[in-house]
């Protein structure tokens, strides 16, 4: 890890600085699954959701690179329209989506982790699309020894309690928390966590595996 110093100071990181960003990738079942998949992603930048965002696509996942504010606003809407788009376009089949969120590595590759001027966004606001959506959160403090920032679990537990106020956390499970509720406040809570965490802590990782449309839930 680097220890030099540079212009990130108190008047706050840029997200091109800090490094926010995230991968993902939307598993329809269905047979028309390239179909499904590559309409979801065209509707999402038809309906310009990919302004300020770097995107690129391989044999796995998609990375999303945000570069500009408010950029939790940018990645949270964009993620909510391929996941919604995809249940669209398979006929509100099941689909999962795998996410993982991270912010504090500058390049991706190295991290620097020398930011005095962590940002603290504002909660971001998404349309609700009507889908509802289950999902298995699990949120990572990154924290290095000799960091202010406290215990990593004290981090964790009040993220929990602020999404059972938000009335998406509905039960724990082992090694995540369940999310429920529209795909839209699903995403959100997570994002919101994700990024009041990451406005102390410089390094913060989130994980989601996100369910829209499945069978047990239709049987329960």
């Amino acid at each position: 890890m680097s220890t030099k110093t540079d212009d990130r100071t108190a008047a706050g990181a840029t997200p091109e600085q800090l490094g926010i960003g995230m991968r993902f990738s939307v598993h329809p079942h269905t047979d028309a699954f390239v179909e499904v998949i590559g309409g979801a992603l065209a509707d999402a930048a038809a309906a310009g959701r990919t302004e300020g965002l770097v995107l690129d696509t391989d044999e796995v996942s998609t990375y999303v690179g945000a570069r500009t504010e408010p950029a939790e606003q940018r990645l949270v809407d964009y993620l909510t329209a391929v996941v919604a788009a995809a249940h669209r376009r398979s006929g509100g089949g099941h689909v999962v989506a795998h996410v993982l969120f991270s912010r504090g590595c500058p390049g991706e590759v190295a991290c620097d982790l020398a930011v005095t001027g962590l940002p603290r966004p504002a909660p971001v606001q998404v349309e609700p699309t009507g889908i509802r959506a289950a999902a298995q959160w699990s949120l990572y403090p990154l924290l290095d020894g000799g960091t202010d920032a406290g215990d990593h679990m004290a981090h964790i537990e009040a993220a929990i309690r602020a999404a059972t106020a938000r009335g998406t956390a509905s039960s724990p499970a082992h090694y995540a928390t369940r999310l429920t509720g529209d795909v839209a406040d699903v995403l959100a809570t997570a994002v919101d966590a994700w990024a009041q965490v990451g406005a102390v802590v410089p390094h913060v990782v989130s994980h989601l595996t996100v369910s829209v449309g499945s069978p047990t839930a239709a049987g329960a």
